[in-house]
Order: C-alpha cells, then sequence, then structure tokens
C-alpha cells in the first residue's frame, strides 16, 4: 500500500526569503528563456489550498466527473445497437490521490500524515479504491468498442475509431474543436519542469538540504527524498523520521513558499502571453461540458 502512495506522490512531486535568490537579476515579459520577476513570497507550508493560474484553464473536477459519466453514456447506447450490453459505472474522482492540484506538488506538507504514514497518503491511497470488474463483452464487442477488426459486428456498421470515436465525436462541436483542449495541461507540465531548475527554486532547495543535513538526512532536495529505495518497502520508522523533517525544512527555507511562487510567475507569464489562446481554451472547456451535461442524464 506504501509503494503505491508513494509513486503518486512522486509523479506529482517534481536561503530562506532575505536572500538575493527571490529576486532575479532584471528581465522582460518579452523573453520566454528568462527566470521571471517575482511579486512579494508568501510565508507557506500547507499548499492544498493554493491555487495556481493554469487552474483558470482545466477542467473542474465535476466537469471532469461529468465527461467520463458522458462518454460511458454514449458509449453504452452506441454498443446496444449491436446487442451488446455495457454495464461500467464511472469511479468519482477526489476522493483518493492528492486532494488538489496543488496538494503534494512541491512534496509532502501535512505533518499529521506524513507522522502516520511518511510519505504515503494515508486514508486517500489509492490502493484502497474499489475498482469496477472491466465489463466481459466477447470479441465482437471490443470489436465496435474499439473499431479495430471487422467493418461490421452482428449485421450493424462499426462507426469510424468504433464507439469510444462515436462518442467522442457527440463530445464535440465547432467551438471544442476551435481550441487546445490541452492547453492549460500543457502548461502546468512544463511549468513545473521549469520552476523546478529556477535559480531561486534551486536557493530553496539547498536551503532546505542544509537544513536536512542537520536533522541526520542527506539529500539534496525533497524530490530525491521521496525518491530514497529505502522506502519502497513497509512503512518504518527511518521513513517517518525522514517525512516529518522534511515538511519541517520545507517551513525553515519556506520551500513551498518560493516554489509556488515562483510555478505561479511562469504560468502568469505564459498566459499573458496568449490571452486570446487560453480564452478559447477555457470556452472549449466549457462548450464540452454543456455537451456532456446533455448527454449525462
Amino acid at each position: 500500500m506504501h509503494r503505491v502512495s508513494r509513486r503518486v506522490s512522486l509523479a506529482l512531486m517534481g536561503g530562506l526569503l532575505a536572500l538575493g535568490g527571490c529576486s532575479s537579476a532584471p528581465t522582460t515579459a518579452s523573453d520566454p528563456a528568462a527566470e521571471p520577476v517575482l511579486g512579494p513570497v508568501p510565508q507557506l507550508v500547507s499548499t492544498i489550498g493554493l491555487r495556481l493560474p493554469v487552474e483558470d484553464y482545466l477542467p473542474t473536477p465535476a466537469q471532469n466527473d461529468r465527461l467520463v459519466r458522458a462518454q460511458v453514456a454514449l458509449i453504452r447506447i452506441c454498443l446496444a445497437r449491436f446487442g451488446i450490453a455495457y454495464d461500467v459505472t464511472p469511479v468519482p474522482s477526489g476522493h483518493y490521490g492528492p486532494a488538489s492540484l496543488t496538494d503534494r506538488r512541491y512534496g509532502i506538507t501535512d505533518l499529521d500524515v506524513a507522522r502516520q504514514f511518511g510519505y504515503g497518503l494515508g486514508d486517500r491511497d489509492p490502493a484502497r479504491m474499489t475498482r469496477p470488474a472491466r465489463p466481459a463483452i466477447g470479441a465482437d464487442g471490443e470489436n465496435a468498442l474499439s473499431g479495430q477488426g471487422r467493418s461490421e459486428v452482428n449485421g450493424v456498421a462499426v462507426p469510424d475509431g468504433g464507439c469510444i470515436g462515436e462518442a467522442d465525436r457527440g463530445l464535440t462541436n465547432s467551438r471544442t474543436a476551435a481550441a487546445d483542449l490541452r492547453k492549460g495541461n500543457q502548461l502546468q507540465f512544463e511549468s513545473f519542469a521549469r520552476s523546478r531548475v529556477d535559480s531561486r527554486v534551486r536557493a530553496a532547495f539547498a536551503d532546505w538540504s542544509a537544513c536536512m543535513v542537520a536533522a541526520g538526512h542527506r539529500y539534496a532536495d525533497p524530490l530525491a527524498a521521496a525518491a530514497d529505495p529505502a522506502f519502497t518497502s513497509d512503512l518504518d520508522q527511518q521513513q517517518l523520521d525522514v517525512a516529518v523533517n522534511d515538511i519541517g525544512c520545507k517551513a525553515a527555507s519556506n520551500l513551498v513558499g518560493v516554489w509556488f511562487t515562483v510555478e505561479s510567475a511562469y504560468q502568469a507569464r505564459e498566459i499573458e502571453a496568449d490571452r486570446a489562446g487560453y480564452a478559447q481554451t477555457r470556452a472549449a472547456i466549457d462548450a464540452r461540458d454543456e455537451l456532456a451535461a446533455a448527454a449525462d442524464h
């Protein structure tokens, strides 16, 4: 269980504020390769309630859940034409894994959870989730579902891309096709990667690392701590100690405050440089949600 939790944590993780590292050399917004200038850097440890600029251009959890339900409903209608039952109940999101986009984005920050589960997710561990069994629809059903194989099943023509393709088309119109629906998602991955090597964040890493050395642990950054092979086995006192000290050193170095501020600055700059494109993405996400709501009834 702890091994699964740790992989989820890793997938999301990647001086003090008085240091000059929190104020970069003068840059201009027109230079996308430069480190963005920062405004005030707040003192932060908890991340669950933080909101990044990119979240305005991502589907909400409710929209994602509605989209999945709509896809299943449209696939079910399509397969019914072939005389094939598609009994699937989507599992709502939000109960397992990180509780928000920023939760664990910069590593573990919940001291109570760290004291009990180390780098694990505790009650939110995906290993605790009950997943519905994949329906047994046979070779004909798989053919009709994917569109791979025969062009006709049970005397009915298989749609282009199968029932999955038909469902996708049912959730697409001119408004959704006019923009890149993945634009926000791409930005949030790119901004994380860029912020991780930013000089201000690396300075915070150095402060955090020095604090960890004083506690008896030698790691270059929080990502290295969470990746320690010693933590791939069952939970032990060593992992608990490292996890608790990890959070304490985040507080001492304000690593979360620096990292969140830096990543927010990268995102804000990219969004400002292409306001029209991001506005189209937001409109397309909402248009797709309208189609999903109509199908999800």
